[in-house]
């Protein structure tokens, strides 16, 4: 499977999800100045940094995640990433066949997407997915509140 992009950042299957929904794995790509806004989810995900380096939001606070460092989150936890650097991180994603399902349905394939913010309706499906799957997004005032701007 080729690369999706995922409202930004870009995913690639490595489980057969038909055939395994034990887990789900995915390489990751974060391009430079991308944020993944304020969220929580059920699925348990465990991020592993090949390359570069991000900033993850969890339990009140950024933490900076670099190469060769790992990050557990558990399920329930509100949480953002950013990647403030000029460079692209590449990780390892471990969490379940749920969020690959939820990635794989919203995703685009990375080559079609144009630079900029996605159209109203590509955020419109990204929104209702994520109700649909149980997910809960913050609101802008609650990026805010953790340093991130929307819009």
């Amino acid at each position: 499977m080729s690369y999706l992009d995922v409202m930004g950042p870009r995913v690639r299957l490595l489980t057969e999800l038909a055939e395994n929904r034990d887990y789900s794995q995915m390489i990751a790509e974060v391009p430079p100045h991308v944020v993944v806004p304020l969220h929580s989810h059920e699925d348990r995900e465990t991020f592993y940094v090949f390359s570069g380096e991000l900033e993850a939001y969890v339990k009140d606070s950024w933490k900076t995640v670099r190469a060769g460092e790992a990050i557990d989150i558990p399920g329930d936890v509100k949480h953002a990433w950013r990647n403030s650097t000029n460079e692209a991180a590449t990780l390892l994603l471990t969490s379940t066949a749920k969020m690959g399902d939820f990635f794989v349905e919203i995703g685009r394939p990375a080559e079609s997407v144009q630079p900029g913010p996605p159209s109203p309706e590509v955020l419109q499906k990204f929104v209702g997915t994520a109700i649909a799957y149980g997910y809960w997004l913050g609101t802008p005032e609650d990026n805010a509140a953790i340093g991130i701007k929307l819009g």
